[in-house]
C-alpha cells in the first residue's frame, strides 16, 4: 500500500464535485461516515471520508453545502463503493440525504463470510497489513469544529486502506468459493433504507422492560417520554440523561415520595438528586394513565410449541456441523431466527423452502434443501 498525502478537507460545493469526480475516475471509492450519537441528541452525518487507491478527502457536511455529488456517486452503477459495515452508513445517509447505494462491497460482511476471527477494521488491517489504527478517537465529538489533526488522521485511516483490504478479501472469497455468497449479501444491503423508530413502543425495547407489570410498563413509558424531552432540550443523547436500566428500575418501584425514589436500587444517586422532581412527576403521569396493551402482535411471534422447538434444535445441529466444517460462525451461516422461520414453515418440498423469505439463497446451498427437509421431517409426527 502506498503512503497517501495529507487528506484534503472539502468545505465547498465546487471542491466537492471536483474531488468526487477525481476519486471516482478509477471506478471505485472507499467511503465512511462519522456521526456524534455519543454527544448529541439529534444525530446526523458530521463527516464523510472518501478514498481512492492513492488519495483521501474528508468532506465537512456542515459547510460543504449540497452533497449531491456523493449521492450521485452511490447511485452510479459504474462505480463500486467500498464500506466496512455499510449497514449503519447507508441508513444514516438515507436518513439525512435520501442517498441509496447501487453497487457496493462490504469488507466487514466479507470477513464474516470468510470466518475471520476478528471482523473489526482495526483487527483486519493489523492482521493483513501491519497497520495499527488508533481507536482512542472512536467516540470523539465529530460535531466539534475545528477538527484536530488527530481527528483528521483517525478519520482518514478508516478509508485509506479499505480498497487494498477489499482486494485481498475478495481473493480469499474466490479461493473459498464464497464470492456469490457475498454478492447476495451486498445486493440486500443495497436495499437498505432508514426506518424511523417506533416511538409508541420504544420504551418496551429497553432491557428488562418486558418483565415489568402492565402498570409498571405504563410508568416506564412516561419516564421514557420525560427522558426524550430532557435529552432534546439539552442536546444530549438520552443515555447521558439517565441510563435505560435506571428508568426500568424506577418504573418497577414506581416511587411516589422522594425518600422512596432515593431508595430505588439501580438509580444512581446523582440522577435521583438532579432530577428528583421530574422523575416523581413522570411516575405520577404513568400511574394516572390507563393501562392499554402497547405490544403489537406480530405474525409468527410468541413462544413456539414443543414440536417446533424440537425442529429448531435439529436444525441447529445441522447448521453447527456445517459451520464447523466451513470454519464460519454458526450465526453467520444461518441465524437462529432463520432456523425458527424454517421450523415454523415445516417445509416438505424445495418449493416450500423457497417460500421461507428469511433464508438466503447461499444458505440454502450451504445447508442443502435435501438436508433441511430431512432434518425437519426427522421427528416424525411428534
Amino acid at each position: 500500500m502506498s503512503t497517501q498525502p495529507t487528506p484534503q478537507i472539502i468545505s465547498d460545493a465546487g471542491s466537492l464535485a471536483a474531488a468526487v469526480a477525481r476519486l471516482a475516475a478509477a471506478g471505485r471509492v472507499a467511503l465512511d461516515t462519522e456521526a456524534a450519537s455519543f454527544h448529541r441528541y439529534t444525530d446526523r452525518v458530521y463527516l464523510v471520508q472518501l478514498s481512492s487507491d492513492d488519495d483521501t478527502v474528508l468532506v465537512d457536511p456542515l459547510v460543504a453545502g449540497d452533497l449531491a455529488p456523493i449521492g450521485a456517486l452511490l447511485a452510479d452503477p459504474g462505480v463500486e463503493v467500498v464500506f466496512h459495515d455499510a449497514d449503519y452508513d447507508l441508513r444514516t445517509l438515507d436518513r439525512d440525504y435520501g442517498f441509496r447505494a447501487t453497487r457496493l462491497f462490504d469488507t466487514r460482511v466479507t470477513a464474516q463470510l470468510l470466518g475471520e476471527p476478528g471482523i473489526g477494521l482495526a483487527a483486519l488491517l493489523e492482521k493483513y497489513f501491519g497497520v495499527k489504527l488508533d481507536k482512542k478517537l472512536q467516540r470523539a465529538d465529530w460535531s466539534a469544529r475545528p477538527l484536530t489533526p488527530a481527528m483528521v488522521a483517525y478519520a482518514a485511516a478508516d478509508t485509506m486502506h479499505l480498497l487494498a483490504l477489499r482486494d485481498l478479501l475478495e481473493r480469499h472469497l474466490r479461493e473459498a468459493g464464497r464470492l456469490a455468497w457475498a454478492s447476495e449479501e451486498f445486493a440486500r444491503l443495497e436495499e437498505i433504507s432508514w426506518t424511523p423508530p417506533d416511538r409508541e413502543s420504544a420504551h418496551l425495547q429497553l432491557r428488562g422492560a418486558r418483565t415489568l407489570s402492565p402498570r409498571a410498563k405504563v410508568v416506564l413509558g412516561a419516564l421514557y417520554e420525560w427522558r426524550e424531552v430532557t435529552a432534546s432540550s439539552l442536546d444530549r443523547p438520552p443515555f447521558r440523561v439517565a441510563a435505560s436500566e435506571a428508568l426500568v428500575a424506577v418504573a418497577q418501584a414506581s416511587p411516589t415520595t422522594a425518600a422512596a425514589l432515593h431508595g430505588v436500587p439501580g438509580l444512581p444517586r446523582p440522577i435521583a438528586r438532579r432530577y428528583e422532581a421530574e422523575l416523581l412527576d413522570a411516575v405520577q403521569v404513568g400511574l394516572r394513565r390507563e393501562i392499554v396493551r402497547t405490544e403489537r402482535s406480530r405474525s409468527g411471534s410468541g413462544r413456539p410449541d414443543a414440536a417446533t422447538e424440537a425442529r429448531v434444535e435439529r436444525l441447529k445441529e445441522l447448521r453447527n456441523r456445517r459451520a464447523t466444517g466451513m470454519n464460519i460462525e454458526p450465526g453467520v451461516l444461518c441465524p437462529n431466527a432463520t432456523l425458527l422461520a424454517i421450523a415454523r414453515a415445516t417445509p416438505r418440498t424445495p418449493d416450500d423452502i423457497a417460500h421461507v423469505t428469511e433464508l438466503r439463497g447461499w444458505q440454502r446451498q450451504a445447508l442443502t434443501d435435501e438436508e433441511i427437509l430431512r432434518t425437519v421431517a426427522a421427528g416424525g409426527s411428534q
